[in-house]
């Protein structure tokens, strides 16, 4: 079966001043489907640059980025942000939901793009927050919420369109020891359920939930080594 993603002299630059920075430099990387793969390495390694790369929120300088069996490069804008909305879901550190809306709204809020019925949407909403355990905290508004909470509101928000792949940039990282462990718990429970998950992280108690890890430096792969949680690895939905 061939991947889910693979990477293929995956190159990255940026402009900086007069010079030019190699974010990712000619990665190869395959990513079997239903893996839970942890991208660690240190500040300017790349680990965020692939992460958005494997989004389509940035495009590659070079190489080849197939996700699905579709080569990214080759997707117009319109069709990128339709990968965006079926193939994959988003969670980031610092939560990104809108302070204007309630947790209900926020869930909802990318279902609003596809043009999902009203009735459909917000009963797919209230289910995935009952899921993460915030059923009764569905009209409060992020500022109401912890920091665990509102975590817990954007896996479920990135959840509402059933993506295949899961994308999480340092989903811990502006939690304590305790939460970010619920928090991860809950991550690790999408992808026994089949989803594909790549996980930033510096943490290495984040680690221990994955089947796979690995190690980035300047832009290249360095190591690549079993998690403890290989076990665990099932068939991935695909996408």
């Amino acid at each position: 079966m061939a991947p889910i993603i693979q990477a293929i002299g995956l190159r990255r630059d940026y402009v900086m001043g007069s010079s030019i920075v190699h974010a990712l430099d000619g990665l190869d990387l395959e990513v079997d489907a239903g893996e839970f793969l942890c991208i660690m390495g240190p500040s300017g390694s790349g680990k965020s640059t692939l992460l958005n790369l494997v989004g389509g929120l940035d495009r590659p300088t070079g190489g080849s980025l197939i996700v699905g069996g579709e080569d990214l490069q080759t997707l117009d804008e319109d069709a990128l942000a339709a990968y965006r909305r079926r193939r994959v879901g988003f969670v980031f550190q610092s939560f990104n939901l809108v302070a204007t809306m309630s947790a209900l709204q926020n869930v909802e809020f990318p279902t609003l793009f596809a043009r999902t019925p009203a009735k459909a949407r917000r009963a797919r909403a209230q289910e995935l927050l009952g899921r993460v355990g915030l059923g009764e905290r569905a009209t409060h508004k992020p500022v109401e919420l912890s920091g665990g909470e509102q975590q817990r509101v954007a896996i479920a928000r990135a959840l509402i369109n059933d993506p295949a792949i899961l994308l999480c940039d340092e989903p811990t990282g502006n939690l304590d020891t305790h939460t970010g462990r619920e928090v991860m718990s809950l991550l690790s429970d999408t992808n026994h359920e089949g989803r594909t998950l790549l996980v930033v992280t510096h943490d290495p108690n984040v680690a221990r939930f994955a089947s796979r890890i690995i190690r980035l430096q300047d832009g290249q792969l360095v190591r690549d080594e079993v998690g403890e949680n290989a076990a665990f690895v099932v068939a991935s939905k695909q996408p």
